[in-house]
C-alpha cells in the first residue's frame, strides 16, 4: 500500500517536470525562429506568396525599390502571404524581416519591410534602427492608414501596396530634403522583440497538470487492490501501456511541425531579375513600425 501510495505521488510531480520541460521547449523555439524567416529566401525587394500583385506593378514596384537603395541606401522590402497560421503577425514578420537580413551590415543600416497577410486581414511595417527617425511609429501608421486601407478594403491590393511604398519613400526623401512635416509621436503599436512563453503552451500545462491529477483522484476512489493481471491501472493508454509512451508526444508536442509551413504558397510572380544579389544582411530590426488590420 506504500509502495502504490509513493508511487501516486510521483504522478503530480512527474506532470510538473514535464510541463516546465515542455515551457523551456517552447520558449527556446520561439526565441530561435525570431531570427529566422519562415519564408523561403526573397527573390527581389517584392515577393508574393499570395497572387495579388499584378505582373506589371510588381516589376514597376521592384525597379523603383531597387533604384531607390542605389540612391539612398536604404532598402525596403514587401512580403504578401495567405496567412501566418497561428503566429503573430508581429513576430511572424519581425522573423522575416531578420532573416532576411533586410538592410545593410554597415552601421548604419536602414531599413524597412511592409508585411501583409491576406486572409489575416492584417498588415505590419517593421522599421529598422537606423531608419526610425524618417519613419517614425506614428507616421508609418498615419501612411497606412490614408493609402493602404482603403484600397485594400476595395481588394485593389497591389495599388495599396504601391502607394504605401512610394508614401514611404516621398517621406523619407522630403526628410532629408528638410521639408517633412513635424513626425508625429509614435504610437502603441511598437512590441517589444523579447520573446515570452506563449500562454497556448501555460494552458496546455495548466490541462495536463489537471488531467494528472483527475487520474490520481479517479484511482484513489477505486475500491480493492490489484489483482495478479492488473498491471497498472493506467492501462493500455496511460504512460507505459502497450509500448507506445505519451512522453514524447507532451515533451515534443511544441516542436512538430511549423503552421507557417502553409502560410505562403509558390504563386510568387518570378525571381524579380536575374541581377538580384540578395539584401544587405542587415536585419537590425528591434519592434519599431506599426500594423492593423482592415
Amino acid at each position: 500500500m506504500r509502495q502504490r501510495s509513493r508511487t501516486i505521488f510521483l504522478y503530480p510531480l512527474l506532470a510538473a517536470l514535464l510541463c516546465f520541460a515542455a515551457a523551456g521547449n517552447a520558449f527556446g523555439q520561439r526565441t530561435a525562429s525570431i531570427n529566422e524567416s519562415p519564408l523561403p529566401a526573397p527573390t527581389g525587394h517584392v515577393n508574393d506568396y499570395a497572387g495579388v500583385i499584378d505582373a506589371a506593378t510588381k516589376s514597376n514596384l521592384e525597379q523603383r525599390l531597387r533604384n531607390f537603395k542605389t540612391d539612398s541606401g536604404v532598402e525596403i522590402a514587401v512580403a504578401v502571404v495567405k496567412t501566418t497560421g497561428d503566429r503573430d503577425i508581429f513576430d511572424y514578420s519581425l522573423a522575416v524581416s531578420r532573416g532576411w537580413g533586410i538592410g545593410s551590415t554597415a552601421d548604419d543600416n536602414p531599413g524597412a519591410l511592409l508585411f501583409i497577410a491576406i486572409d489575416d486581414r492584417k498588415y505590419f511595417t517593421h522599421v529598422s534602427k537606423d531608419l526610425e527617425d524618417e519613419l517614425p511609429d506614428g507616421v508609418v501608421g498615419n501612411l497606412q492608414r490614408r493609402f493602404l486601407v482603403p484600397e485594400f478594403r476595395k481588394g485593389d491590393y497591389a495599388k495599396g501596396i504601391n502607394d504605401t511604398v512610394e508614401a514611404y519613400i516621398q517621406t523619407y526623401q522630403s526628410h532629408h530634403d528638410g521639408t517633412a512635416p513635424p513626425a508625429q509621436a509614435p504610437t502603441s503599436t511598437r512590441r517589444s522583440s523579447e520573446s515570452p512563453v506563449s500562454w497556448s503552451s501555460v494552458f496546455c500545462c495548466l490541462v495536463i497538470i489537471l488531467f494528472i491529477v483527475l487520474m490520481v483522484w479517479a484511482g484513489n476512489r477505486q475500491k480493492g487492490g490489484k489483482s495478479k493481471d492488473d498491471h497498472d491501472r493506467w492501462g493500455g493508454g496511460g504512460f507505459g501501456g502497450g509500448g507506445g509512451s505519451v512522453l514524447p508526444w507532451i515533451i515534443l508536442g511544441g516542436s512538430g511541425g511549423s503552421s507557417s509551413d502553409s502560410s505562403w504558397g509558390s504563386s510568387d510572380w518570378g525571381s524579380g531579375g536575374s541581377d538580384w544579389g540578395g539584401f544587405g544582411g542587415g536585419g537590425d530590426f528591434g519592434g519599431g513600425g506599426a500594423g492593423g488590420d482592415w
